[in-house]
C-alpha cells in the first residue's frame, strides 16, 4: 500500500513537476512574445521617428527651395520691371529726340520763310513808288510768315492751336479782301473816280448787283452806265468785306463747340450732318461764296486792262495757300482716321498725330510759296517806265532751239519731197534724186 501510495504519490509528484514545467514554458513563451512585441513597438516607433525627421527634412527643404524659387522670381520680376522701365526710358528718349529733330527741321523753314519774306517787304519799303498799291502788297505778304508762325507754335504749344487757327482764319479773310482792294488800287492808282470810269466802260459786262443789296446804292444802278458801275463795285467790296467778319465768328464758333462738346455725344454714321458744327461749316461756305463770286465778278470785267500785271498768278499764290492747307489736312485726317481702330484713344492718337503732320507741312510749305510771292509781287513792278520781262520757258537747256531745228528739217524735207514730185529740175534727173535719197536715208541712219 505504500509502495503504491508512494508510487501513486510519487507519480503524483511527478505530474505535478510537469505541471510546473509547462507554466514556466508558457511564462517563458509569454516573456518571449511581449519581448518580441516591444521589439515590434520600439521598431515602429523607430520607423516612425525616422520617417517623421525625414518628413521634417524634406518639408523644410521644400520650404527652403520655395523660398529661393521666390527669391528668384521677384529677382526676376524686379529685373523684368527695370527692363520694362529702361525700354519705356529709351522710347521716350527716342520720341522726345524726334520730337526735337522735327521741330528743328519746321523751325528752319520757318526761319527761312520769315527771312525771305521780309527781305522781299524790306525791297518794297525802299522802293515805294507808289504807296496805295504797295501797302496792299505789305500786307498780302504777312501771310506766309502768319501761316508758318502759327503752325509753328502750334506744333510747339498743341494747347494754343485753336486761339492760333483763329488768328489765321481772320487772316486769310483779311488778304481775301486786301487783294480785291490791291486789284481796285491798281485800276485806279487810288483814285475810286477811276475805278467806276473803267468800270463803266465795260457796262455791258455788267451783270446787275444782287437784289438785297439794293438798299446800300445811291444812285441807283438803272440810272446810268456810272451808276451802275458804282453799285457793281461796291457790291465786290461788300461781297469780299462779310468774309472778313464772318469768318473770325465761325472759327470761335467752332472752337466754343468743340470745347464744350456740343454734337459730339450722337452716334452713327450721318450724325455729323445733323451737328451744329455741320451748320457752322454750311454757312461758312456760303460766306466764301459770296466772297469769291465778289471778286471773280470784279476780275472778270477789268481782265483786259489789269493784263499787264498778271492778276491771275497773283491770287494762286494767295488763295493757294488756302486750298492747299485745306484739302491737304482734310485728306491728312481722313487717311489717319480710316487707318485708326475704332476705339476712342486710337481716335484721339490719330488726330492729335493727323495735326501734327499738318502744321509740320505748313511750316515746310510755306517757304514755296514765299519764293513764290516774290516772283509774282517784284518791287520793280511799281518802278516808273517798268516793262515785264518775258522768259522763255526752259531758257537754259535749249529745248526750244532743238524743236526748232528739228521743225526746220522736217519743212525742209516736206520741200524736197514736193519738189520731186512735180520733177524740179533743180534736184536732176530721177536716178539723181532716187540715190539723192539713198544717200539721204544712210546720213539719217548715222545721225540716228
Amino acid at each position: 500500500m505504500n509502495m503504491m501510495f508512494s508510487a501513486l504519490g510519487g507519480e503524483t509528484f511527478i505530474d505535478d513537476d510537469d505541471d510546473e514545467n509547462g507554466g514556466t514554458q508558457q511564462q517563458t513563451r509569454q516573456k518571449k512574445g511581449d519581448i518580441f512585441n516591444t521589439c515590434l513597438r520600439v521598431g515602429n516607433a523607430g520607423c516612425l521617428a525616422l520617417l517623421t525627421c525625414t518628413t521634417a527634412v524634406m518639408f523644410i527643404q521644400i520650404q527652403a527651395l520655395a523660398l529661393r524659387v521666390s527669391s528668384t522670381q521677384q529677382q526676376i520680376d524686379d529685373l523684368t520691371s527695370s527692363l520694362q522701365s529702361s525700354q519705356q526710358d529709351i522710347e521716350a528718349k527716342v520720341e522726345q529726340q524726334l520730337d526735337f529733330t522735327v521741330i528743328n527741321l519746321a523751325g528752319m523753314f520757318v526761319l527761312l520763310t520769315c527771312l525771305l519774306s521780309f527781305y522781299h517787304m524790306s525791297s518794297h519799303l525802299r522802293n515805294m513808288h507808289q504807296p496805295v498799291i504797295q501797302r496792299k502788297i505789305l500786307s498780302i505778304l504777312w501771310m506766309p510768315v502768319i501761316y508758318a508762325l502759327t503752325s509753328f507754335f502750334s506744333l510747339i504749344w498743341t494747347s494754343a492751336e485753336h486761339y492760333l487757327g483763329i488768328v489765321r482764319d481772320f487772316y486769310e479773310s483779311f488778304v481775301i479782301y486786301q487783294f480785291l482792294s490791291f486789284l481796285i488800287a491798281v485800276l485806279g492808282r487810288g483814285n475810286r473816280e477811276v475805278v467806276v470810269k473803267t468800270l463803266a466802260r465795260h457796262a455791258h459786262h455788267l451783270r446787275k448787283p444782287y437784289k438785297f443789296l439794293y438798299c446800300i446804292f445811291h444812285p441807283r444802278p438803272e440810272e446810268s452806265d456810272e451808276a451802275m458801275a458804282n453799285a457793281v463795285l461796291l457790291e465786290c467790296q461788300v461781297l469780299a468785306m462779310q468774309f472778313v467778319f464772318f469768318r473770325p465768328f465761325t472759327a470761335i464758333v467752332s472752337f466754343v463747340l468743340g470745347s464744350t462738346g456740343v454734337g459730339q455725344g450722337s452716334q452713327g454714321s450721318y450724325s455729323f450732318f445733323y451737328s451744329p458744327q455741320f451748320f457752322v461749316l454750311l454757312l461758312e461756305n456760303v460766306s466764301v461764296f459770296f466772297a469769291f463770286s465778289g471778286l471773280l465778278k470784279f476780275y472778270h470785267v477789268v481782265s483786259e486792262d489789269l493784263a499787264w500785271m498778271q492778276p491771275f498768278a497773283k491770287f494762286l499764290t494767295i488763295k493757294g495757300v488756302v486750298f492747299m492747307t485745306f484739302w491737304q489736312g482734310l485728306a491728312i485726317n481722313i487717311l489717319f482716321n480710316g487707318l485708326s481702330g475704332s476705339g476712342e484713344d486710337e481716335s484721339n492718337s490719330s488726330r492729335y498725330t493727323a495735326q501734327s503732320i499738318q502744321q509740320i507741312l505748313i511750316c515746310m510749305e510755306m517757304l514755296g510759296f514765299s519764293i513764290a510771292h516774290s516772283c509774282v509781287f517784284p518791287a520793280e513792278e511799281w518802278e516808273p517806265g517798268y516793262k515785264r520781262k518775258f522768259y522763255d520757258t526752259f531758257a537754259g537747256f535749249g529745248f526750244r532751239d532743238f524743236a526748232s531745228d528739228v521743225a526746220q528739217v522736217v519743212e525742209s524735207s516736206k520741200l524736197s519731197v514736193k519738189a520731186r514730185r512735180h520733177g524740179s529740175p533743180s534736184f536732176g534727173t530721177a536716178d539723181d534724186s532716187d540715190s539723192s535719197v539713198v544717200q539721204s536715208n544712210e546720213d539719217d541712219q548715222l545721225v540716228v
